[in-house]
Parts: C-alpha cells; sequence; structure tokens
C-alpha cells in the first residue's frame, strides 16, 4: 500500500502540472492574471499533497484537499471558459475527477464519498454560475465523479482483501514450514540418541546376550562404561575444532577385534564431524566382529586434497546391501544417516564371499 501511495503522490503532482498548463493556455482573456495566480496556488498545494502522501497522509489531507478542489470548483467563472465549461471540458474537471480517486486510497470510505461529493457539488455550482443556460454538458460530466469515486473504493477493497489473504496464505506456510523444521528437528535428535542407543548399550547387551564376548568380564565392564558415558554426556560443550585421532584410536582400541591402522598423526575436524566419523567407525567395527566371522579389519585414514576418508575393511563372509531390511538401524542410522547429517558421505561396498569395505568422506570445501 506504501508503494501505491508513492505512485499516486507523483501522479497526483502530474496531473496538476497537466491541468494547470493547460488551465493557463485556455484561461479566459478577461481574467488572465486571476487564472495564473490561482492555479500557481493549486500546483503548489499539490506539491505540498504529494509530499505529504508520499511520507504519511496526516489525519485531515483528504479534507483539507476537498476544500482546495471545491474551491477551485467554484472560482470556474474567473478560471475557465463557458464554452469549456458547457462541453463538459477544462482543467478543472480533469483535476476534480482524478483527485476524488485518489482520495479512496487513503481515506476511510466514509470520508471518501463524502469528499467526493463536496468537491462534485462545488464543480457543479460552479459550473452553473458560469454557464447557466448550458450546465447540462458540466453536470454530466460531473454527475460521473463521484462513479469514479464509487469505483475506486471497490478496487481498493479488492486489493486489499487480496493482500490480506496473500498474507494470512503466507503466514499459514511460513507457520507449516515452522512446524516442519520442528518436527524434522526433533526426528533429527530421535535418530541421534536412538543411532548412540544401538551403537553403544544395545550392541553391547547383543553381544553378551549372543555369548559372543564369552567370559571378558573385564572388557564387558569398561564397555558398559563407556556406553553409559556416551548415554549420558552432553555433547554442547565439545569445542568446534579438534583432533579427532585419541578418540579414533580409543574406537579401535577398546573393541574386540585386530586392527591394522594407517593414519596420520593428527586429524583435525569440526566436532560434529569428528563425532560422526566416530560414531560410524565404531558401528562398522561392531559389524565387522557380529557379522564377517573375521576377527580382524584394516582402517585406513587419509586427509589430502581437502577430503578426509576414513575406510574400513574386511575380508569376512560380506553381504548383499539390497537385503539387509530396512529396520536394521546399523547401517542405515549409525552410518549413512550419520555422515550426512555431518555433511559428509558413507559409501558400503559388500558382495558375498568377497568381504565388506565401508567409506566414510568429508569434504573440508
Amino acid at each position: 500500500m506504501r508503494a501505491a501511495l508513492r505512485i499516486l503522490a507523483g501522479a497526483r503532482l502530474a496531473v496538476a502540472l497537466v491541468a494547470g498548463l493547460l488551465g493557463i493556455m485556455s484561461a479566459p482573456s478577461a481574467h488572465q492574471t486571476q487564472t495564473v495566480v490561482i492555479i500557481i496556488a493549486v500546483t503548489a498545494w499539490s506539491a505540498l499533497y504529494a509530499r505529504w502522501l508520499w511520507r504519511d497522509p496526516p489525519v485531515g489531507l483528504a479534507w483539507a484537499d476537498a476544500a482546495v478542489l471545491a474551491a477551485i470548483g467554484l472560482f470556474q467563472p474567473w478560471t475557465v471558459p463557458v464554452v469549456s465549461v458547457a462541453n463538459g471540458q477544462g482543467w478543472v474537471i480533469t483535476l476534480v475527477s482524478v483527485a476524488v480517486v485518489f482520495h479512496q486510497w487513503h481515506t476511510k470510505p466514509a470520508t471518501g464519498l463524502v469528499t467526493a461529493l463536496i468537491v462534485t457539488a462545488a464543480f457543479l455550482l460552479g459550473a452553473w454560475w458560469t454557464a447557466p443556460a448550458l450546465w447540462v454538458g458540466a453536470a454530466a460530466i460531473g454527475a460521473w465523479t463521484p462513479v469514479q469515486a464509487v469505483l475506486s473504493r471497490v478496487l481498493v477493497t479488492l486489493l486489499l482483501l487480496g493482500a490480506r489473504t496473500a498474507d494470512a496464505q503466507e503466514a499459514r506456510a511460513e507457520a507449516a514450514r515452522r512446524e516442519a523444521l520442528v518436527a524434522e528437528a526433533v526426528r533429527a535428535d530421535e535418530r541421534v540418541h536412538i543411532a548412540t542407543l544401538h551403537d553403544t548399550a544395545a550392541t553391547t547387551l547383543l553381544m553378551v546376550g549372543l555369548g559372543e564376548v564369552g567370559s571378558n568380564q573385564a572388557w564387558v565392564r569398561g564397555q558398559a562404561r563407556r556406553d553409559l558415558t556416551a548415554l549420558v554426556t552432553d555433547t554442547d560443550p565439545t569445542p568446534e575444532y579438534g583432533d579427532v585421532m585419541p578418540g579414533l584410536l580409543d574406537v579401535i582400541g577398546t573393541g574386540r577385534l585386530a586392527v591394522d591402522l594407517s593414519a596420520p598423526d593428527v586429524l583435525p575436524l569440526p566436532s560434529a564431524v569428528g563425532t560422526a566419523v566416530l560414531g560410524a567407525l565404531r558401528e562398522a567395527l561392531n559389524n565387522v566382529a557380529r557379522h564377517s566371522g573375521e576377527q580382524k579389519a584394516s582402517v585406513t585414514v587419509t586427509d589430502e586434497g581437502g577430503r578426509v576418508a576414513v575406510v574400513i575393511a574386511d575380508r569376512g563372509r560380506g553381504f548383499k546391501a539390497e537385503a539387509v531390511p530396512a529396520q536394521r538401524r546399523g547401517v542405515a542410522n549409525s552410518i549413512v544417516d550419520r555422515l550426512a547429517a555431518a555433511g559428509g558421505r558413507a559409501v558400503i561396498t559388500s558382495a558375498p564371499g568377497e568381504g565388506t569395505t565401508v567409506r566414510l568422506e568429508w569434504d573440508r570445501g
């Protein structure tokens, strides 16, 4: 609406200038000086009106403008030739008809209608005063002025209704987007907790239940402590950037596999990426221990060309990736989704009898 008012402000001033020029050119010869003075005054007022309309229309602007327009309507005997009035022409009717249309854009309906009637009445009275015998032509044009005002008000009302409807739809869409983002954040948080639970307590209890740890009670106690720490530790205070090699060595050292490790001395990563890599590494090694039939794996870490890669490989029995049930959370949640959430990717290659390779990648960008 503010943009529309600024356009109207410029248009009103332009109409006043053009109408004033026409008025000076066609002014009655007997009243040339009076016409010029009145037109200059009206043009100056139109400039003030446009300036106020451009910024913020003050209260009473339409009433003041209606008073000015009514005055120039009454002054027609001195500013408009008789023939122009009789033909329903002249600079006054041009300015009046445009002004009452513009009033509807910055006034309340009652104010806009009343100002249009006042201005029209003044114009008709001035036309009758100028040419009583030829008043019919002016009356026909002047009577159309309130109709123009009503049509303008209808247009403004429709535009405002459309704008409110669009705003309401946008507000609903924005609320739906916020709800979707909140729901996705909740689901993401749930996935993180489920993945952590799966990688820690659930895996440990399953291994104990299946008898995979044998009588190694010391390992079970140590693993249970690590699981509990992972489940209750608040990860928010972790540094934004740090070396993940100590954590990587801890994951390998506390596992049950013999691991052939090839890695740099340090591996600086953002905390979120490091956490994802370590969690995926732990799950990949757990999968080797539980499913491959091997007790040995290799872990190769590289940090070259802006890309960090951690490759976990074994020579075990392998599997068909397409045969893994969708509800199995280890590969999907603990490896693939975890890396994806941190901006990385995980590629798992396996085939029956050919072992399994898990490649974790993250680009430094």
